[in-house]
């Protein structure tokens, strides 16, 4: 399933680039995510024009009866990977779920993440992704919750972005 998310930012790109790259971002966002028990930055290493991030999530969900026997606590948590290029303002990202390297082919995400100046001092967000979960009969009905969770971290994200963009 391939998704975009696009927001549009009242901020000049290098004000909501320094944002992006705070290592204080994750705390911030943090509280804003009430469907996340818990997220933890493992790595933040900027170098040569370029941030490697690497952040830990840990959903907080109520797993369903039906599929107590099938989900665990574990397949709900995922380390998301981003390379950040401050030159073109851009990351790739993945996600690596937290199961048994061989339950692994069952799900992938991937996107690419930009900054868009706008001009007259404003930016504009992209998010590109693509997300597959391999699990016949709840397949697209499990992918569209996956990326509805995903939009409302984004959502939350916006909102830190903003605030750590204009602090005074």
């Amino acid at each position: 399933m391939h998704f975009e998310i696009v927001h549009e930012f009242d901020i000049s790109l290098d004000a909501i680039e320094l944002a992006v790259l705070s290592p204080g971002l994750v705390d911030r966002l943090a509280a804003r995510l009430s469907n996340i028990e818990s997220v933890e930055q493992k790595t933040h290493a900027l170098e040569g024009g370029r941030l490697a991030r690497v952040w830990s999530y840990q959903a907080n969900i109520k797993i369903p009866s039906f599929a107590k026997n099938y989900v665990t606590r574990e397949m709900c948590a995922w380390d998301e990977v981003s390379n950040y290029d401050l030159k073109t303002h851009s990351s790739a990202w993945t996600i690596e779920p937290h199961v048994k390297p061989e339950w692994r082919k069952y799900f992938t995400a991937s996107g690419r993440y930009e900054l868009v100046p706008m001009g007259d001092g404003r930016t504009k967000r992209v998010v590109r992704g693509d997300l597959e979960l391999k699990v016949p009969v709840v397949q697209k009905v499990a992918e569209r919750m996956i990326v509805n969770e995903v939009k409302k971290t984004f959502e939350a994200e916006a909102e830190t972005l903003r605030d750590l963009a204009t602090l005074v």
